[in-house]
């Protein structure tokens, strides 16, 4: 299950706009590649939104930049502080994914990408929402 659950958190956060994969640390992260240029080591420059960590832990995890769910990770999703590179400090929780609930991890990812990402980035997440949105109604789900 949480190896199923790291590829789906990951290929969640990979489909939001201008999402790329990176490894500033040796751990995968997802950022958000704007503006679209590579630093000197060739990392993605864009903010982090995502820290995947690595799926073959005894217990894979996720980190992401919470706000208005802090809470909510914390109590329902048994979120704790992230201590890698000091990142707590800054409203960044780590979740467990043996026993999460996608539905609301992939809600934590949205709320993550939407806390660092430009607001034409999010015009445009807004608005591929309300096309799904819309064609899932068309086709009756």
């Amino acid at each position: 299950m949480t190896s199923r659950a790291w590829d789906e958190v990951r290929a969640f956060a990979l489909a939001m706009p201008r999402a790329i994969e990176d490894l500033p640390w040796g751990e995968r992260v997802i950022k958000i590649d704007h503006p679209p240029r590579r630093r000197g080591n060739g990392l993605a420059y864009g903010p982090m939104f995502l820290w995947l960590g690595r799926p073959d832990v005894p217990t894979p995890a996720v980190s992401v930049k919470l706000r208005a769910s802090y809470d909510q990770a914390v109590t329902v999703g048994g979120a704790t502080l992230t201590t890698m590179s000091g990142l707590g400090q800054w409203g960044w929780l780590t979740v467990p994914l043996p026993h999460a609930d996608l539905d609301l991890v992939r809600d934590w990812i949205d709320e993550s990408y939407r806390t660092v990402a430009p607001k034409k980035l999010l015009a445009e997440l807004d608005q591929a929402t309300r096309t799904t949105t819309t064609e899932g109604l068309r086709h009756g789900h």
